[in-house]
């Protein structure tokens, strides 16, 4: 499985004096690169996943991360995105597919930056390049993946687990036109 993100807007928003937050609204394709049918959960990435920011992409393999905040999700059974799928065969909620098909999705996810300042404050990033990566969560359901990939098998094989994104340069400007009231 490749997941390749394209940036296809960026905003900056008020934090404090200090700090800013750079929303991405982020499309994600998704490539089966298998040699087999896979079977991918459309909603990958809306319930959970990870931001990590690097310098460059030498830093980004060697886990040198200036950027990898540690986010608690809460997800209920109560949420209306987590359907118990049907054991029996995946539904309208999954992707079914072939060897060199491929799937989008939208992500929108944001890193905290800081504004030109001597200082460094924890938990922000500079000015200037980075490259950005994600950890998805490849199942969002409840219930074990497993359970159903045993019982989906006839279709193809389940993507669970973690799915990391191909590295994508992002740019911060060291000042930009911050928006006070981002909705």
């Amino acid at each position: 499985m490749k997941a390749v993100p394209e940036l296809v807007t960026q905003r900056y928003c008020y934090g404090d004096a200090e700090v800013f937050s750079v929303w991405l609204k982020l499309r994600t394709k998704y490539q089966n690169q298998t040699g087999e049918s896979i079977i991918l959960d459309k909603q990958i990435g809306k319930a959970w996943y990870s931001v990590i920011v690097a310098r460059n992409t030498r830093n980004l393999l060697n886990g040198g991360y200036e950027y990898h905040p540690n986010i608690d999700w809460i997800l209920t059974d109560k949420d209306p995105q987590r359907v118990k799928p049907n054991p029996n065969s995946p539904g309208s909620d999954f992707a079914v597919l072939q060897p060199g098909q491929t799937f989008e999705g939208e992500i929108d996810t944001a890193v905290v930056a800081q504004y030109e300042n001597p200082k460094n404050f924890a938990g922000s990033i500079r000015s200037g390049v980075h490259v950005l990566q994600l950890e998805l969560s490849a199942w969002n359901h409840p219930g074990e993946a497993s359970e159903f990939a045993k019982s989906w098998r006839g279709v193809g094989q389940l993507v669970s687990g973690l799915i990391k994104t191909e590295p994508l340069e992002i740019r911060i400007p060291p000042n930009p036109r911050v928006e006070m009231d981002c909705k």
